[in-house]
């Protein structure tokens, strides 16, 4: 296996197989596709085993298993949540592809599958899943034109089958728009990540740790499911955010992780925000 290669670059090429194969039909089964991959490219230890199953601390798990000489991908059953299921086969099937000379074992936490460890190799692992489930330019198609909400976003995380989070990470990753996402936890700060063009309007004015603002409404789950249009955005003034601009925003709240996902577009100089599809758009589109 050559040394350093692409999460990206990698993953790319295996959607695209996909494609040849299948068209441009989504969502791309992970699990399939890690089999059926590996037994052609590594048939003297291709993944064997691919099995649901409860993993009391992690999502999901790759074990090497010595006798049977094939690898065993894990991951947690989520059946009322399967696009996380989704995304966590992939994830694992980032690191055979990535990482497989390096160690036998992976056990990868909830952390790890939604991109919020610091670990390299997780890094990697998700980045893969992510360009090889939600293709950049498919999904620049779903949403071209089109007003940002969770809804839309919905549509594409059942689209792509991943997670509403997975489908908001990916789309600040490409999009022009000046946005950022928060995740809190018990009212504090645990995590950002902004689009390209709104880092310079994050960067200092959110710190992990720090208290979520008291108005927001990742801060009050009461506010936030009350009102009628939160999955739309709700417009606050400048400095409800420590960002400092006007900005919409919305927030998914998670039992299960007992945290949030508050997604803010900032109303920036210059930043075109679309509120109506364009009429030629293709529209054939089929959580955390």
């Amino acid at each position: 296996m050559k040394v350093g290669l692409s999460a990206s670059g990698e993953a790319i090429k295996l959607a695209k197989l996909w494609r040849a194969v299948h068209g441009l039909t989504f969502p791309i089964n992970a699990g399939a596709l890690a089999q059926e991959w590996s037994r052609n490219v590594a048939p003297d230890a291709p993944i064997g085993e691919l099995q649901a199953r409860e993993l009391p601390g992690f999502e999901g798990g790759l074990f090497w298993l010595k006798e049977r000489k094939v690898w065993a991908l894990l991951y947690h059953p989520h059946e009322d949540l399967p696009g996380r299921a989704n995304f966590t086969v992939a994830h694992e099937f980032g690191h055979y592809v990535l990482h497989r000379k390096l160690q036998e074992a992976f056990q990868c936490s909830q952390s790890a599958t939604l991109g919020i460890t610091r670990a390299k190799i997780e890094r990697e692992a998700d980045q893969f899943a992510s360009y090889l489930l939600m293709p950049i330019d498919d999904y620049t198609q779903q949403v071209r034109g089109r007003r940002i909400t969770l809804d839309l976003l919905g549509e594409c995380a059942d689209r792509y089958g991943v997670s509403l989070t997975a489908a908001i990470l990916k789309w600040l990753e490409f999009t022009d728009q000046a946005a950022v996402a928060v995740m809190g936890r018990e009212g504090m700060l645990h995590w950002w990540k902004a689009s390209s063009s709104a880092k310079k309007y994050a960067l200092g004015a959110l710190r992990e740790g720090m208290e979520l603002p008291s108005a927001s409404l990742a801060v009050d789950p009461a506010q936030a499911t009350s009102t009628a249009d939160y999955r739309l955005g709700v417009e606050h003034a400048d400095g409800v955010w420590p960002i400092n601009l006007p900005l919409r925003e919305m927030v998914v709240l998670s039992d299960r992780y007992d945290m949030s996902i508050s997604l803010l577009v900032l109303d920036a100089p210059g930043v075109d925000h679309p509120d109506e599809p364009d009429e030629d758009m293709t529209t054939n589109l089929p959580s955390f």
